[in-house]
């Protein structure tokens, strides 16, 4: 499992809302690239944009299909159209297979329990499902595997049993909040090139940038949050005078895939 955590200061030069939709679509593209599990947004009192970032995030890892119904329209969203697309395994096309896994939204439950799912076509499929600790609410997002087509029924299954990567989690935190995780990792200029074996170590890491402002020393000194000690620089030698954010991420994962893989 692999996480980012950006500040809500990630776009703090840019004035434009289409190039700050479009930056925050790099990071997903990157994200969504390199198979990152989880991307956190902490919280920066510098400038706080967290819900234009997450809105933006979660609207590009959502399946298209889904989106009317788990997307509400709203102005962060504005430049949705200059956004690259994902194109990761669970946004299907709207060719049923039997046995393919896709995300649907819940559309129908009735009294007894039994619930309708909105996969990408006409028909609303029958959901077939073991009794459960929960009860699925109409609205809610379920991943299915597809059991037949006529009649269409579909099976729910745990995104992690599905073997393609499934997308990245959005959630918002405090920066002290996130430091306290086990396999933290800071990325600045300021610190050491790591080893390729003090890379490959790391099975579940947390990367920690900074905004295009300031980095993480800054940022973290002027919240009064403790650093820990692991800190990299993964552009070492670098021929810019600054290495943008969206370039600093693609550059970190890009490293750790290579490595891990």
């Amino acid at each position: 499992m692999t996480s980012i955590a950006i500040p809500s200061s990630a776009l703090i030069n840019e004035r434009d809302e289409k190039i700050k939709a479009y930056k925050v679509g790099q990071i997903a593209r990157a994200a969504a690239i390199f198979r990152v599990d989880e991307i956190i947004i902490y919280r920066d009192p510098k400038l706080d944009e967290s819900d234009f970032i997450a809105d933006v995030l979660q609207y590009l890892e959502t399946p298209q299909y889904l989106r009317k119904y788990l997307i509400p329209i709203k102005p962060s969203l504005k430049y949705a159209g200059v956004l690259p697309p994902l194109r990761i395994p669970s946004h299907r096309p709207k060719d049923l297979k039997i046995g393919e896994v896709r995300d649907g939204v819940v559309r129908r439950v009735g009294p007894d329990g039994t619930a309708w799912v909105d996969v990408g076509v006409k028909a609303l499929a029958l959901l077939k499902r073991e009794k459960s600790r929960y009860k699925l609410k109409s609205g809610a997002r379920v991943t299915v595997r597809v059991c037949s087509t006529k009649p269409l029924v579909v099976e729910e299954v745990e995104p992690r049993e599905v073997e393609e990567y499934w997308g990245y989690k959005v959630r918002k935190a405090e920066l002290d909040e996130v430091l306290r995780r086990e396999e933290v990792v800071l990325t600045s200029k300021r610190c050491h090139k790591p080893g390729i074996g003090e890379i490959a170590s790391l099975k579940s890491p947390t990367l920690v940038f900074g905004s295009p402002e300031e980095g993480v020393h800054e940022i973290a000194a002027r919240l009064g949050v403790k650093l820990p000690s692991r800190c990299w620089n993964i552009v070492p030698n670098q021929g810019t005078e600054t290495v943008r954010l969206e370039e600093a991420v693609i550059a970190a994962l890009a490293i750790i895939n290579f490595l891990k893989s």
